[in-house]
């Protein structure tokens, strides 16, 4: 028998939604029943995703880093929706290269994308979760790059683990509010990030010897990833799944 759930209802706000792991968490929830705000920069992609998953999708174009424009887009999803049961804060960017040899001001729009952002995301979305909901729910997306130390990815895992600092901490501050709180932490999906259209190069490429996949595995499916974060957030009310690790079987590092 297969795992069944349902997010009927469900108004839920997808911050970095264009594309990667965003874009098909639009798409299961949307088939588990859920109503979506899209929010992201890329008015094309959106657009597209809109005329795609139909009427219980609605498109927010702003750009995270843009803290001004990020919570009048947050405002503007909610009042589309009629409220918000749950925000999903995926938005990231990938950098690649050595933090000796590395560009400091480079650096710091990688921490505004995946590290202020998210958080803002999530900050500006609570002042419209409804109180009256059955469950709320909040999941951000940190990176098993976080988890241990890889050359070439310094930069990228530091803000990551940052990122998971501060979910962590959010989760104890949300809890006696009843709200749930998850941290995605997941390996190497196919996601255009990981294949280069989101990917900075910072100086040298640090091509070392260090396995990635098992001989003959590669990058899962992202789709798979979001029907799992779609599943965390249709569990009952009083439950949350705090940490969801996932890798491809074959990915041994980060």
């Amino acid at each position: 028998m297969g795992l069944e759930y349902h997010l009927t209802g469900r108004r839920i706000l997808v911050a970095g939604a264009s594309s990667g792991i965003g874009s098909e968490v639009c798409r299961a929830a949307v088939a588990a029943g859920a109503s979506v705000a899209m929010l992201a920069r890329r008015k094309e992609l959106l657009d597209a995703l809109a005329a795609e998953l139909g009427e219980r999708s609605i498109p927010v174009c702003a750009d995270v880093t843009d803290l001004d424009r990020l919570e009048a887009g947050v405002a503007a999803a909610a009042r589309g929706l009629g409220g918000l049961d749950g925000v999903v804060a995926v938005a990231g960017q990938n950098i690649t290269g050595s933090i000796a040899g590395g560009t400091p001001k480079l650096w710091r729009q990688i921490m505004d994308v995946n590290l202020i952002g998210p958080l803002a995301s999530v900050r500006y979305a609570l002042d419209h979760l409804d109180d009256a909901a059955e469950r709320r729910d909040v999941l951000v997306t940190g990176s098993a790059a976080a988890l241990m130390a890889v050359p070439g990815l310094g930069i990228y895992g530091a803000s990551k683990r940052g990122l998971e600092a501060a979910v962590q901490t959010l989760r104890l501050e949300l809890a006696p509010r009843g709200i749930n709180v998850s941290l995605v932490v997941p390996g190497m999906f196919a996601t255009p990030g990981l294949v280069g259209d989101k990917n900075h190069r910072d100086g040298d490429r640090l091509d070392l010897d260090i396995p990635v996949f098992l001989p003959g595995t590669g990058p899962a499916q992202a789709a798979i990833l979001a029907r799992a974060m779609v599943y965390a957030m249709s569990l009952p009310p009083d439950v949350a799944l705090n940490e969801i690790i996932a890798r491809p079987t074959g990915n041994v590092r980060p």
